[in-house]
């Protein structure tokens, strides 16, 4: 049911958006995030269309599938990179590195 699938898409909208700014969990939340804007960018795509892609002249300068595609390619990012050295997962990570060497 419809009502399922918004659930889901608010719950990972909210907490992997939390879990990415922490830089916890990086890689999970961004595929969770990913899957969200691919959603988004499919459900652009079959509503309106290419719109004329890419010298269309559309009425707001901008293609209606153009944000969440930008955002799916900014997870996909942090997919593949993973957490900087700035977040919780880095600091884990050299914890867990720690206890190993001893």
């Amino acid at each position: 049911p419809p009502e399922v699938w918004t659930a889901i898409h608010d719950y990972a909208e909210f907490y992997g958006g939390l879990c990415l700014a922490l830089g916890f969990l990086t890689r999970p939340a961004a595929l969770s995030l990913l899957v969200t804007m691919m959603g988004a960018v499919y459900f652009h795509l079959s509503s309106v269309g290419p719109q004329g892609f890419p010298l269309g002249h559309v009425a707001n300068y901008s293609y209606d599938f153009e944000e969440p595609a930008l955002y799916a390619l900014i997870f996909l990012l942090f997919w593949f990179n993973g957490a900087g050295p700035l977040s919780v997962d880095s600091i884990i990570y050299s914890q867990i590195s720690q206890e190993e060497e001893q």
